[in-house]
């Protein structure tokens, strides 16, 4: 079968994700779709028995998985060189989407049920829905990313502005290819900065229209390993801050592609991201001057006094942040 007539695209990357792929992999081979499907899974140099799995997949299921074992680690050269060399290059198809391998999908219905949206609406540039976290490291239950039976809806720029923790998960995504490849200038900078997700969901909103589907069809591993991107971000502040510089420095870039609507609500965004980026620093006197004053006051009366206890007992504010593992 020829890759152009596959309808959707699975991208799946893969690294050291040994004891989730073939959960992730089992429910790509579920899926029941009354159209031809593929999933490119690229391995990235693992160093434990994930290829190994992969490849036994593509053996059982020849024309859905289709390995890509990598000799050099290509994330080494960043997410959009990643994305560009593995996935990008290799599809045709007009849907594609996003699973990581450490992530898997619950609902045997869930490619048919998005393909069907975006075949009945010409409009829309992606559909996706909601998705259910699960801790790793047991330190939460199990719960839904977003509030459940909201209905089904539209997500606007509005939202997604907000961060991907508001509007909807990366392993939920089916879009149409092309609002994914030939990226804007922002997304290169979101790779630079080690994420890729929240350049991609923008992208989306911006040039067409998003449905989301209210039914948990995902699952997002949080802390499924050291290298991953929740397990680094997880009371690691290091990681946390520079994350927030990326998000500022990709906001900054998108700025010249949006309406003035847009860019008001992007800069609100941004003055929140500097406002938590000067409270993780430990800089809690910026907190409480213009143009944060306003944050400030929104916050919780709890929080209000222990932000001014820290300002005002500068001792009691170094130990309590090397209490805190800060690193300062």
């Amino acid at each position: 079968m020829g890759e152009r007539q596959y309808k959707l695209t699975v991208f799946c990357t893969a690294y050291n994700h040994e004891p989730y792929i073939a959960e992730a992999l089992e429910s790509f081979v579920r899926q029941k779709t009354d159209f031809p499907f593929q999933v490119l899974v690229n391995d990235d140099c693992s160093t434990d028995g994930t290829a190994a799995i992969i490849r036994s997949y593509a053996e059982k299921y020849p024309e859905i998985i289709k390995p890509i074992i990598q000799e050099r680690n290509l994330f080494s050269k960043g997410l959009a060189a990643l994305y560009q060399e593995a996935f990008y290059c290799r599809t045709q198809s007009p849907y594609v989407a996003f699973c990581e391998a450490d992530d898997c999908w619950c609902d045997d219905t869930k490619l048919q049920q998005q393909t069907d949206w975006l075949d009945a609406h010409p409009d829309y540039s992606a559909c996706v829905h909601n998705t259910s976290l699960t801790y790793c490291d047991g330190s939460l239950p199990d719960a839904a990313l977003l509030p459940e039976n909201m209905g089904d809806r539209d997500v606007g720029f509005d939202t997604v502005i907000q961060g991907m923790s508001k509007s909807f998960h990366t392993s939920s995504i089916v879009a149409r290819r092309s609002f994914v490849l030939d990226p804007p200038d922002y997304y290169h900078t979101a790779s630079d900065h080690g994420f890729l997700d929240y350049a991609i969901a923008l992208r989306l909103a911006l040039e067409g229209r998003i449905h989301f589907i209210d039914k948990v069809m995902s699952v997002y591993r949080i802390s499924s390993n050291p290298s991953a991107w929740s397990a680094k971000l997880d009371k690691h502040y290091a990681k946390l801050k520079e994350f927030i510089v990326g998000e500022l420095a990709m906001m900054e870039k998108l700025l010249p592609h949006l309406d003035e609507g847009q860019k008001g609500l992007t800069q609100a965004v941004m003055l929140e991201r500097r406002y938590e980026l000067f409270d993780i620093s430990g800089r809690v006197n910026e907190l409480i001057k213009p143009p944060y004053r306003g944050i400030f006051a929104k916050k919780p009366l709890s929080y209000k006094i222990k932000t001014l206890i820290k300002i005002l007992c500068p001792p009691l504010h170094r130990y309590y942040r090397k209490k805190q593992g800060y690193g300062d």
